[in-house]
């Protein structure tokens, strides 16, 4: 995995790096150090600039692109890794750099806990912070160059100026918020909307204002620049990383004559070196592997990408193929960053003309506890499309005749993999806002309604993704189907959403073959071969076959929908169906029918009604009738030919 990850980066241009990341919430300040007459340098007090930024801002300026690509150089790997150990406060790791929360100022909620729980305040460790940040300078006098700047903060200049750049912020907020009543009070009493139109936009330019002039909240950044070029910042930073990006400094091996270091990599890795119970004590070996600083750095740019929502998730990496790792990346670049892995993969198809494979896939999340991989695997090969020959196309027919807007819906011919998540397994296991999530804690947000649906989801997401995106095609069987199937429908029984019950068994018989390996005849003529026993058992001149289970379930379904549709009570539904569907033995069954006819009896009937009544309260079983499930509900919400064909 590594190995693959590295060489992917390798092919990622360093504009890409950037591309998605946002800066750090909070107010940004960049500094100048000026000289006196007297040669001494101080940092400009007057001679500084600033700006907020927050996440629902709509545009970033060039001051704030030059901020993050500053702190992008000198932010810690971890607050594990900061040097302001064991408070953690400040994350920033440059000697150019000083980043903290708002908290850890006086007033804040860390400032306060701290002097609750008698630990040091942030103000008391800048000195210790600045003697490990000067340790990244190559020579002392870089150091002594700088002096100045931690002065700064070890002398609480800093705070000087803050409370002078509050003030000013306060100057602007209340005479933005001033405008903002008059404005408001200015829609209140006008009623001309073209003027009412145009207050209402200087309305809302003001809001993007305040956030700009906004009081810093307690979980926001406090960062201090200097102005130096963003060739220092890197080169500091690169010491920073080369001495920190590994697990541990135990195991690095002396820099060889290219200057590469080799150690325990960090990345996602929970190497137990300081807990000796946890290694291996008999091996021969000290650890199982090592990789350069180079790869470190690489895996490290590639854990900060992930965040930027750039990269299509999941990732295909493939293995020894180059040329489509680099078409891959110019796909991301042409796209500026917006394909996702279904575009990726069908364009990759198209390039390659055969089917892709041999590649990992990588899914991660990023959660509250920070970036979490859900799912790294490899894919041997991957089947992107079904047969394009009408002989053997998956093909969703409408045989229950849904209605789109009063129209018949047209069949649907799946042509790809995703086309297949999209209409079948979505709504199968998708909640009530149609959505699908593989991966994400369990919860019942959505599912409220869908019981039986949820239960699915449950169980088989995972086992979906796999098919899916893997081609893992033996994972669903005939079985898995049908229960995905079946408790899809007895929710939308149960909500009455009739609509999806004729989708779902449009599903089951249009494409239930795909799932079955022991019977690949198409269920669809099966569902015509029982429309045409009712036929025929409603004629005049009566059945000609045998009959069978399958012919029975179809009929009594058709039986129930006849007498549920005589209520006219008030919650007359297919909620009326649960009673039948719970039945097991088929005099008690029969009995349920029974009872509901007799309710009806004073009701006029049809003669096509009474034949197939009779055929059905007449039928003997030892079946357990909820394995005849599909067909009973395919005789409910199949075009019922119980009704006379005489019109009135």
């Amino acid at each position: 995995m590594i190995k693959e990850i590295v060489n992917f980066m390798k092919l990622l241009p360093d504009e890409f790096k950037t591309v998605g990341s946002q800066p750090k919430e909070g107010l940004h300040i960049v500094l100048n150090q000026k000289v006196d007459t007297n040669q001494v340098m101080s940092i400009d007090l007057n001679d500084f600039q600033y700006e907020m930024y927050a996440k629902k801002d709509e545009e970033i300026s060039s001051f704030l692109e030059e901020c993050k690509l500053r702190h992008q150089n000198a932010w810690c790997i971890d607050t594990n890794k900061c040097f302001d150990l064991p408070i953690k406060a400040i994350h920033s790791c440059s000697p150019f750099v000083v980043a903290f929360k708002r908290e850890h100022l006086r007033g804040g909620g860390k400032y306060t806990a701290n002097q609750t729980g008698k630990k040091r305040q942030l103000y008391e460790r800048f000195a210790d912070y600045f003697e490990k940040a000067f340790q990244l300078f190559d020579q002392e006098k870089d150091q002594s160059k700088y002096e100045v700047f931690k002065h700064f903060f070890t002398g609480d200049q800093f705070s000087l100026l803050l409370d002078k750049i509050e003030e000013r912020l306060d100057e602007e907020r209340n005479v933005l918020q001033e405008k903002q009543e008059e404005l408001k009070e200015l829609t209140k009493n006008t009623k001309d909307s073209q003027v009412k139109e145009q207050v209402k936009l200087e309305l809302k330019e003001i809001e993007k204002k305040l956030t700009k002039v906004r009081k810093l909240g307690d979980g926001e950044y406090v960062i201090f620049y200097l102005n130096e070029p963003i060739e220092m910042y890197e080169e500091a930073h690169k010491k920073y990383l080369d001495d920190r990006l590994f697990n541990t400094d135990k195991y690095n091996t002396v820099p060889d004559d290219e200057g590469l270091i080799y150690g325990t990599s960090n990345f996602m890795n929970g190497f137990n070196a300081n807990m000796p119970f946890l290694m291996h004590q008999s091996a021969s070996f000290d650890i199982t592997g090592r990789i350069s600083n180079v790869e470190a750095r690489l895996l490290h740019e590639f854990k900060g990408l992930l965040p930027n929502k750039t990269l299509p998730n999941p990732l295909p990496i493939f293995i020894y193929e180059e040329e489509l790792n680099g078409h891959l990346v110019e796909l991301m670049r042409e796209s500026n960053y917006k394909f996702g892995y279904q575009e990726i993969v069908k364009s990759i198809t198209e390039y390659h003309k055969k089917d892709i494979g041999n590649y990992y896939l990588l899914f991660w999340q990023n959660t509250k506890d920070g970036l979490v991989f859900r799912d790294f695997d490899y894919v041997s090969t991957f089947e992107y499309k079904f047969s394009a020959s009408s002989k053997d196309a998956l093909v969703i027919d409408n045989l229950f005749e849904v209605q789109d807007e009063k129209k018949r819906r047209e069949k649907i011919i799946i042509n790809d993999i995703f086309h297949l998540e999209n209409t079948v397994f979505k709504p199968l296991l998708g909640n009530k806002f149609h959505k699908l999530d593989y991966f994400s804690d369990l919860t019942t947000d959505g599912y409220e309604s869908l019981v039986n649906t949820f239960q699915s989801y449950s169980k088989y997401r995972k086992t979906v993704y796999d098919f899916v995106y893997k081609s893992q095609r033996h994972l669903i069987d005939y079985h898995i189907f049908h229960e995905m199937v079946f408790n899809g429908i007895k929710d939308n029984i149960k909500n009455n959403y009739t609509k999806g019950v004729r989708e779902k068994l449009n599903i089951w018989y249009s494409i239930q073959h795909y799932f079955n390996q022991k019977n690949k005849a198409y269920m669809g003529d099966r569902l015509k071969d029982y429309q045409e026993f009712v036929t025929e058992l409603i004629s005049e001149t009566g059945l000609q076959r045998e009959t069978n289970d399958a012919y029975f379930a179809f009929t009594a379904g058709m039986v129930i929908n006849y007498i549920i549709n005589k209520s006219r009570s008030a919650d007359a539904s297919f909620q009326l169906l649960e009673p039948y569907l719970q039945q097991v033995r088929c005099s008690e069954f029969k009995k349920a029918i029974a009872n509901d006819f007799a309710r009806y009896k004073h009701e006029r009937f049809s003669r096509n009604f009474e034949r197939a009544a009779a055929f059905v309260l007449s039928y003997e079983t030892e079946s357990d009738l909820k394995k005849l499930l599909p067909e009973i509900l395919s005789g409910v919400f199949a075009n019922n030919q119980l009704y006379s064909s005489t019109k009135k």
